[in-house]
């Protein structure tokens, strides 16, 4: 029974996509059945680009509320386990891998090999009783998680026991992106749902971003036109719809959401510019996101549109939200190579810890940028207290969308801007709600100063960063003399 409805759900996923319409007359507020094909542990999640991974490991990492241990073996393959040690329940990342290329806990020095099975127990030596309960048991065995490297990033399949599954699916990455794109890696507060649906609602942008970027003013806000949305089942959304603001008008943008974390998004301007943008929203746990990002650009081949072009600009400020990725191979480059630069890479090329204190440099400067701030501001509000008041009745009760139809939503979907706002909570909420299920949590403060911390947003898990603060402290120290 259980393979028969596997086999009708994977059919319904692939069936025709359909274009949904501008108006949904329907106002019958039902739970939408989840999905039978669907499995939110069955999907790979990127958790850190390889530029952040240092040596063999381990490095822990949170995927989907486990707790895991990534690590390199001595065949030179990334492992990803179970990051709790069976014997005492200690962090598998604080330990180290041997010379035998194996994960040792440094607790009480358990070794496991990359299939999870434990390999060595010290204080069973001589003990063949302990042995035989111990080496190569089920009872000592950590599960084991399939990885894989797309264009610069880790992947992880968070289910066990289900290599082969794993395996016939490919992690999605933008195929206009390079091979290895300048990937940048934060930690934000608010849940996987809000962030996505941000990168879904282009509208805000000229509200909240407010003179961050070139031209984003309430004064340059322009009311959306219909969007055109298809539904590709289990593979996600696809989506184009045009400007927002004065100064994107005529841009055409096109938006992919690709299961269970990604959006890729380009825009398409008159004069032939192009501006890319790729965002991983990963669920680490209830309430927080790891945030990946990366960008490209490809310039206008039209000189005289392209020295009006005021994109050089936008692309300066946004700079400092996400890494400009490399651009595509079309794109035409200048690389422009001053005194200080020369000077800097000879400097690098004698002392390469300076490349990771530059890196980690530039990383604490994409941390200040207003975009990042302003959404974090308003997402963990929205996640904390706004959700959970309507969740449990205390500001209204969830309804129906007059324009859009079911299922009940908690916000008013009443624009042309908020259609894909609710498409996409049509299309989660007939998958379960999401990672964590549709989860209801009580209304509770906004941590102010966990929105703003800059440590675990970033420098907590980024060697460059570490290498960074390391620096600025000795410089500090020397002042100080």
């Amino acid at each position: 029974a259980v393979g028969l409805l596997g086999a009708v759900g994977v059919a319904r996923s692939r069936r025709k996509a359909v274009v949904t319409g501008v108006e949904r007359k329907s106002k019958v507020a039902r739970a939408p059945k989840p999905k039978a094909s669907f499995n939110w542990e069955k999907q790979w999640y990127p958790v850190l680009p390889l530029s952040m991974l240092e040596g063999s490991g381990p490095e822990p990492i949170k995927l989907l509320n486990k707790d895991l241990v990534l690590w390199k073996d001595g065949d030179g393959e990334w492992r990803c386990n179970s990051g709790i040690c069976p014997h005492r329940l200690a962090p598998l990342a604080h330990g180290r891998v041997n010379s035998d290329g194996q994960l040792m806990c440094r607790f009480h020095g358990w070794c496991f090999k990359g299939n999870g099975s434990c390999s060595k127990v010290p204080m069973a030596e001589g003990d063949e009783e302990a042995k035989a309960r111990l080496l190569g048991q089920e009872r000592s065995k950590l599960a084991s998680y399939p990885t894989k490297i797309k264009k610069g990033l880790l992947f992880v399949w968070p289910h066990a026991g289900s290599e082969k599954e794993a395996l016939g699916k490919d992690p999605f990455v933008p195929e206009e992106l390079s091979e290895s794109p300048n990937w940048s890696c934060f930690d934000v507060p608010a849940g996987w749902r809000v962030w996505l649906e941000q990168s879904w609602d282009p509208s805000h942008a000229p509200f909240l971003h407010q003179y961050a970027l070139p031209n984003f003013a309430p004064e340059y806000a322009s009311a959306m036109e219909p969007f055109q949305i298809q539904d590709l089942g289990d593979e996600g959304l696809k989506v184009s719809h045009g400007g927002y603001m004065q100064s994107n008008m005529g841009m055409k943008a096109d938006r992919r959401f690709m299961p269970p974390c990604a959006n890729s998004t380009s825009y398409l301007y008159p004069d032939g510019r192009i501006i890319g943008f790729n965002f991983y929203f990963i669920p680490t746990e209830p309430g927080k996101v790891r945030q990946i990002t990366t960008s490209y650009f490809v310039p206008s081949k039209d000189e005289e549109s392209k020295q009006k072009s005021n994109l050089s600009g936008n692309m300066m400020q946004m700079s400092k939200v996400v890494l400009k990725g490399r651009s595509l191979g079309s794109a035409e480059t200048k690389v422009r190579r001053s005194w200080v630069t020369s000077a800097l890479a000879w400097s690098q090329e004698r002392w390469p810890e300076l490349g990771r204190i530059r890196r980690g440099l530039a990383a604490w400067k994409l941390l200040q940028g207003l975009l990042g701030d302003q959404d974090n501001t308003i997402l963990s509000f929205q996640d904390s207290v706004g959700l959970p008041a309507v969740q449990h009745g205390q500001l209204r009760q969830p309804r129906v969308s007059e324009k859009y139809g079911g299922p009940a939503s908690e916000y008013l979907l009443e624009t042309n801007a908020d259609a894909l706002v609710a498409r996409f909570g049509a299309w989660i909420a007939e998958r379960g709600g999401g990672p964590f299920g549709s989860l209801k949590k009580d209304p509770e403060p906004v941590d102010q100063q966990m929105v703003f911390d800059r440590w675990m947003a970033h420098t907590s898990f980024s060697k460059d960063a570490q290498a960074a603060l390391s620096f600025l402290s000795r410089l500090s120290d020397i002042a100080e003399r």
